[in-house]
């Protein structure tokens, strides 16, 4: 890829959106005089706590621990699901009409959702039938995948660029809307409407599953990832370029399983069980951390600091972040939009650089979008950085934050 901040293939807005004011008052005060550069003491009220984020192209969301959903930032295609397309620099409601969420996914311009009961809701853009609904239509809410009950979902859904994919109770995988490159698994070019099972491997069950722009990745129970799917740059990390319809082991190094794979526009990294992060892919912006441009077709190991083992990794559209086990987060890669949150856009950043995190802010979690990344503390407060241009940082502007701030919650 040449140097650029790459985008996602999106279509043209269906509706043009303006920025809406506030909804709601600002929660954040200053308490003290900044005490270093770059990264302020604030005092925040979360009268609405969260427990998972995720974030999408432009747009993060938060649940809350009562199964509602909140989300903020570009909203032309109604990612934001709350019933309209405009956009909002502060959380807004999500319109689930008495329906609460045990888990979700944030993609590019979709967002889906899980209910305790396994039943899955999709809503935002929906070419291809990316929602799972039979149709191609707007929904601007939250519209149950179809059929109904025909399949039970465990965990979290994952989005992809234009493909939503799931687990259920027994590690079978299933995908459903774009199958241009045969990123359902399903060894076709056919793109479902509904949910479709993958073509698993004889005896091979799925813990987790992650959707890629025009891939997909997931981790079986003995540690070996599988990718399929469009394998430009090497994503599909089995050393080879070729393009397949169903699962292929990637060509991890001797000796290693992982215990989570992480997708994202053209890069895939994964943990191993000692926190160790291997990244494969497009390496044009420094995004793999071995301190190199160059494409990797398998696992390469990420220079980590001296003593710093990560325990989940987040991947933007050209950067990459770790969190570690003491909720300091470090990122590495693209910085034009402060996406590594050093407090500057010096760019890029070839290896991880701990991200300059308020005084007292640990993260339990850390989430990214396309060119930002978001945080959630241990009081269920989130934090977001980087580019701000739709009010994708969610605290009330739409000014370029290059260290986290409080989203207004």
């Amino acid at each position: 890829m040449t140097p650029r901040t790459p985008l996602r293939r999106v279509p043209l807005a269906l509706a043009a959106a303006a920025l809406v004011a506030s909804a709601c008052a600002e929660r954040i005060t200053d308490s003290a005089t900044p005490v270093a550069p770059n990264a302020p003491r604030m005092t925040v009220i979360p009268t609405t706590p969260y427990t998972a984020i995720d974030g999408g192209q432009t747009h993060a969301c938060g649940l809350a621990s009562t199964g509602q959903l909140y989300c903020w930032g570009r909203n032309p295609v109604g990612q934001l699901g709350d019933s309209t397309a405009a956009n909002s620099s502060v959380p807004v409601t999500v319109y689930q009409l008495g329906v609460t969420f045990t888990s979700f996914t944030a993609g590019p311009q979709h967002n889906c959702a899980v209910t305790s009961a396994g039943q899955a809701y999709c809503w935002g853009y929906n070419a291809d039938s990316r929602l799972g609904d039979s149709t191609t239509t707007l929904p601007l809410r939250p519209i149950p995948v179809l059929p109904l009950g025909a399949v039970s979902f465990t965990g979290s859904l994952t989005a992809g660029n234009a493909h939503t994919c799931g687990l259920n109770a027994s590690g079978q995988a299933y995908c459903w809307g774009s199958n241009a490159w045969g990123q359902i698994g399903d060894s076709t070019t056919t793109s479902p409407f509904f949910p479709k099972a993958v073509r698993q491997a004889p005896g091979v069950t799925f813990t987790q599953v992650a959707a890629g722009n025009n891939f997909t990745c997931a981790l079986d129970g003995t540690g070996q990832a599988w990718c399929w799917g469009y394998a430009a740059g090497g994503a599909l990390g089995n050393n080879s370029v070729s393009t397949k319809r169903y699962p292929v082991t990637v060509s991890q190094p001797a000796g290693v399983t992982f215990t989570s794979v992480y997708t994202e526009y053209d890069h895939v990294c994964a943990l191993d069980t000692g926190g160790q992060a291997y990244c494969w892919g497009n390496n044009a912006w420094y995004q793999l951390g071995d301190n190199t441009t160059t494409t990797r077709k398998v696992p390469t190991a990420v220079l980590q600091p001296a003593g710093v083992t990560f325990t989940q990794l987040t991947l933007g559209g050209s950067f990459t972040c770790g969190l570690t086990s003491a909720g300091q987060a470090y990122c590495w890669g693209n910085n034009s939009n402060g996406q590594l949150g050093i407090g500057s856009t010096a760019n890029p950043n070839p290896l991880p650089v701990a991200v300059s995190q308020p005084a007292g802010v640990t993260f339990t979690s850390i989430k990214a979008e396309q060119a930002g990344v978001c945080g959630l503390d241990g009081n269920g407060q989130t934090w977001c950085w980087g580019a701000n241009s739709w009010g994708q940082v969610g605290d009330g502007t739409t000014t370029q934050r290059t260290t986290p701030v409080a989203v207004s919650h």
